[in-house]
């Protein structure tokens, strides 16, 4: 299915967007609590809306606990249960919700008749998310993706289908493509567990047991012992093995991702460029002296002040990175980086690589590009008689190559461009290259639940 050519997604969070039907117009109903005692029946409550605009009551089946004198309505919008707040939760995270076991139930809603029918009628999810795996259609009706694709989620329970989400494929300019049926988050977790052995495991006398969280955690925390220091153990490295040789991404504590919830933030202003790698000195100087126009170099101001101040900085995030110098520190500032966005440049940021999530904390999303050299040999091999004016030891670019792989190792998640190592003005050619296609692009962020 193709939407006409210009028809886009939100451009922000979609919470923010929407005003209930009627709102303003009439005086709200008060909220009431309902309780219920649990019994071994279906709940028998319809719902509709989502994230967007709440999870409303559609309908309640004849034979629902909660259809009674004091109990549920059609367009009551859910504000809790059980105590949980329902705000911003997908209709297949309230339905989840409600499954879970409990003696008694609690809700408490809120009478919103007037605005049911117009609720029923949009759909009512409405969240970008990253896809971190690759998927190829069975069916007509499903959705093919690439690993990190980025989809737009418009109803988690489509039809009343658990297990799917019906979502649209988008494009760089995070236009929709095409629509289709995708896995939920959940079938996919549930699915993961299942085939690797961990949603029901034996006990010592053959009976099932169901794994707990921390159980999880533990079991991969041992696969990963296993799998680093090489040893073997039986059985249970069997099922490991399984694991570590499947493609699907976890976290060290068993977590499955399959999705990562992103937002899309809009770029004004000339985005800051943090070059990470060997000659980054040489490539800075050049980049600045070649195209002054676009880009410049946040130099650090030099602050006199305790060491107790400076972190202080750092912890209200006035200041985002600083070295100790002899009676001083050179400290990189907000401030000077806004300053020089502000003047449609990129600012050549010069701090640490642990540095770029203070950055992402006040919004700030540099383009992170990491030069990659095959080994010490190249880097020294390099000359340039303006930018590289002193020959490189064997040992400063064995230093350097080293530190480029700790740098790989520990932060290439943050990389949002590698270049091959070269020249000093063939990286720039790259970087140029790079940060010309970066800029241009919708940039997603990690945001909300995975």
């Amino acid at each position: 299915m193709t939407p006409p050519s210009k028809q886009t997604t939100p451009a922000t969070s979609p919470q923010s967007s929407f005003r209930l039907p009627g709102s303003g117009t009439r005086r709200a109903a008060e909220p009431r609590l309902v309780r219920l005692k649990r019994i071994q029946v279906e709940m028998g409550v319809q719902v509709c809306g989502g994230n967007l605009y709440g999870v409303f009551v559609e309908s309640l089946d004849d034979d629902s606990p909660a259809k009674c004198p004091d109990g549920l309505l059609p367009g009551d919008l859910i504000l809790e249960y059980n105590g949980i707040s329902m705000k911003n939760k997908t209709k297949e995270e309230a339905y989840l919700e409600m499954l879970k076991p409990a003696e008694t139930i609690t809700f408490k809603v809120q009478n919103c008749v007037d605005n049911l029918s117009a609720i029923k009628e949009a759909p009512g999810d409405g969240f970008f998310t990253r896809a971190l795996y690759e998927r190829v259609a069975e069916a007509e009706q499903e959705l093919s993706f690439k690993k990190d694709d980025i989809l737009y989620v418009e109803d988690t329970l489509p039809n009343g289908n658990f297990g799917y989400w019906m979502a649209w494929q988008l494009d760089e300019n995070a236009q929709k493509l095409v629509k289709g049926q995708i896995p939920s988050k959940y079938m996919m977790d549930q699915d993961f567990y299942k085939r690797h052995g961990m949603a029901d495991m034996k006990d010592d006398n053959g009976t099932n047991k169901s794994l707990s969280a921390a159980a999880r955690r533990s079991f991969f925390r041992r696969r990963l012992k296993h799998k680093r220091s090489g040893s073997k153990d039986g059985k249970e490295l069997m099922v490991l093995d399984a694991i570590s040789t499947d493609s699907l991404p976890i976290t060290e504590d068993g977590v499955s991702l399959m999705y990562q919830r992103v937002q899309r933030v809009e770029c004004s202003f000339p985005r800051p460029v943090l070059i990470l790698g060997p000659l980054v000195e040489s490539s800075k100087e050049m980049l600045v002296k070649e195209a002054p126009a676009q880009f410049c170099r946040c130099l650090p101001e030099i602050m006199k002040a305790s060491q107790q101040a400076i972190e202080r900085g750092v912890k209200d995030c006035v200041f985002i990175d600083y070295k100790r110098r002899s009676g001083h520190f050179d400290v990189t500032t907000v401030a000077s980086i806004k300053e020089i966005t502000e003047k449609d440049c990129h600012c050549l940021l010069d701090i640490v690589p642990h540095a770029i999530e203070r950055l992402h904390s006040v919004h700030i999303y540099p383009i992170v590009i990491f030069i990659r050299y095959k080994n010490a040999k190249q880097i020294k091999e390099q000359k340039d008689p303006l930018y590289l004016r002193d020959k490189l030891s064997q040992k400063h670019s064995k230093e350097q190559f080293e530190a480029a792989q700790k740098i790989e190792q520990e932060y290439s998640r943050f990389f949002t461009g590698v270049v091959q190592g070269g020249s000093v003005s063939y990286i720039c050619t790259q970087v140029l290259t790079i940060v010309e296609q970066e800029q241009s692009k919708v940039l997603w962020i990690p945001g909300g639940a995975p």
